[in-house]
């Protein structure tokens, strides 16, 4: 007789665990906030293939490089690393999650990255040859049928293998050079691709951002950043070698379209805008935490205000010299700082770069921040000291723009002089002309200072406005021109720079539909969305 189990009784059952297909959305489509992430996952697969290969002394470190070629129809971005034998292609390439890297010592490891492009290409197609092999792998991915068949409403018909199985074709190719070795992404068919993949200047702007990518050879502070990370290695994850460093890494990327090449670098330069002024970066800043698990360099200017070039503007976080998330993660941090919320505005202040060591903290699946456990928790902490340092730095910056009347008064008082010589000597065009711009500019300095003001300093800085507008009143006559200058244009243009800082604040510390609502009534007032 067989008993019958007590009330309450657990008995074990086998559990069969289902991935549908729609959980390959959620890994692409749903993965990255913008599809013009696939190509930051290229290019980081891409480099990480190009360092080991430069270590396995496959590829020279001059050799090195990654080539990204584009067409209206088409982007393809090759690599000259280790490439990917022909045993163990078809597996690789076709298999999602299951990456062999190490994520302390590589950029990509998670093993997804490299289907982001499926969202915005008809064919996906993965071409890749090991050194000393003769034979070539292709593996196409039919992202077109990809993107109906894992659609939330197709997605539950399929299980995930069942609908990569439909989906991937793989092919191999005899007779190639033994010496070729190569790695080549290839998005056929573009659908509504990222804008960047169509237009060379955007691509090189969005790639000089992101890319672990040189300086440029006219940027005087390089050199000075490049010997700050040779000095500040951090220890390699390797077991077999525990002496091994890491530098501050660097490979070379070229973006060709048609007869057209461009090798990218940073964006940044020796001077940046602030308002409509180009102000000079006079120095960089090296800072050390007290854990040394990151370094920074900040750059330093004299002139209040946030970097208008959204290239440069704010201080990014690299990792391998790779960017991680664009400049929200340090903007973050900024209005975490404890008791000065308004701090993060000032995160704009500032252009510069964090480089952390890949062996302390982890990147998130989507590489906008890092996965929250206690090394990021420290370094976070660490953050917030340096935000509140730069916070302060910030207003004293402000404070000495006030304190700064008696430099704008012997400026003006120059231009005055030089305004009386050019009369004196008779009506010279060019002379008049580049005297008008010199008193525009340094009425856009008056202005940015009587935003700071206090009253007995408004005062005189109101009387230097009407200075200067006489010698500019002056210098226009002699030309025999009629033009209506009118003071109230220059205290215009103040205002507005006064608001697009508001603005600035408001995009940062807003939700986007409070930002929304904020903007649209601000353009209302101002009858305009220039801000």
């Amino acid at each position: 007789m067989t008993e019958t189990p007590e009330i309450g009784t657990e008995i074990p059952k086998k559990a069969d665990p289902y991935f549908g297909g729609f959980i390959l959305e959620t890994l692409t489509i749903g993965m990255y906030g913008d599809s013009k992430s696939a190509i930051r996952e290229y290019l980081q697969n891409s480099f990480d293939s190009l360092l080991l290969a430069i270590e396995k002394k496959i590829t020279q470190v001059s050799e090195a490089r990654i080539d990204i070629t584009m067409s209206d129809s088409m982007l393809v971005i090759r690599d000259n690393g280790m490439g990917i034998g022909s045993a163990r292609a078809v597996s690789v390439l076709t298999s999602v999650g299951a990456s062999l890297k190490d994520f302390r010592s590589q950029a990509g490891f998670r093993g997804i990255g490299r289907l982001a492009g499926i969202v915005f290409c008809t064919s996906l197609k993965f071409v890749t040859k090991a050194q000393g092999e003769t034979v070539q792998t292709t593996v196409t991915f039919n992202a077109k049928q990809l993107r109906q068949q894992m659609s939330p409403s197709h997605g539950a018909k399929y299980t995930l293998t069942e609908l990569l199985e439909k989906n991937i074709t793989a092919s191999q190719s005899d007779g190639h050079k033994p010496g070729e070795h190569y790695f080549e992404v290839r998005l056929e068919g573009l659908v509504n691709p990222p804008k960047e993949c169509l237009d060379p200047s955007l691509m090189s702007d969005f790639v000089g951002q992101v890319a672990p990518v040189g300086y440029r050879d006219d940027f005087s502070f390089a050199a000075q950043i490049l010997k700050a990370g040779e000095e500040r290695r951090f220890p390699s994850a390797s077991q077999k070698d525990a002496t091994k460093k890491s530098l501050l890494d660097q490979v070379r990327v070229l973006i060709k379209r048609g007869d057209e090449e461009t090798d990218v670098r940073k964006p940044y330069r020796n001077q940046a805008a602030v308002g409509k002024d180009d102000v000079p970066i006079y120095d960089i800043r090296i800072f050390d935490p007290p854990s040394r698990r990151w370094w920074a360099w900040i750059a330093l200017k004299k002139e209040p205000g946030v970097y208008k070039d959204d290239r440069v503007r704010a201080m990014r976080v690299r990792m391998r010299n790779i960017q991680i998330d664009g400049t929200e993660l340090m903007g973050k941090q900024f209005s975490s700082v404890e008791g000065a919320a308004s701090f993060g505005r000032f995160n704009d202040w500032y252009a510069g770069e964090i480089f952390v060591d890949p062996t302390f903290v982890i990147p998130n699946a989507r590489r906008d921040g890092f996965e929250e456990d206690d090394n990021w928790m420290k370094m976070q902490g660490e953050l917030a000291d340096l935000c509140a340092d730069l916070g302060r730095q910030a207003y004293d910056i402000s404070r000495r723009a006030q304190l700064s009347i008696r430099t704008l008064a012997r400026n003006t008082k120059e231009i005055e002089e030089k305004g009386k010589s050019i009369a004196a000597a008779g009506t010279d065009t060019d002379k008049v002309i580049e005297l008008s711009n010199a008193v525009n500019k340094l009425q856009r300095k008056v202005g940015r200072a009587l935003r700071h003001a206090d009253l007995e300093t408004s005062s005189q800085l109101r009387s230097l406005e009407n200075k200067l507008l006489d010698v500019k009143t002056r210098a226009v006559r002699n030309l025999g021109v009629s033009q209506q200058v009118d003071l109230s244009e220059v205290r215009e243009q103040a205002q507005l720079d006064i608001i697009s800082e508001l603005m600035a604040a408001f995009r940062e510390k807003l939700d986007p539909p409070t930002y929304s609502k904020v903007a649209k009534i601000a353009s209302e007032l101002l009858g305009s969305d220039d801000f």
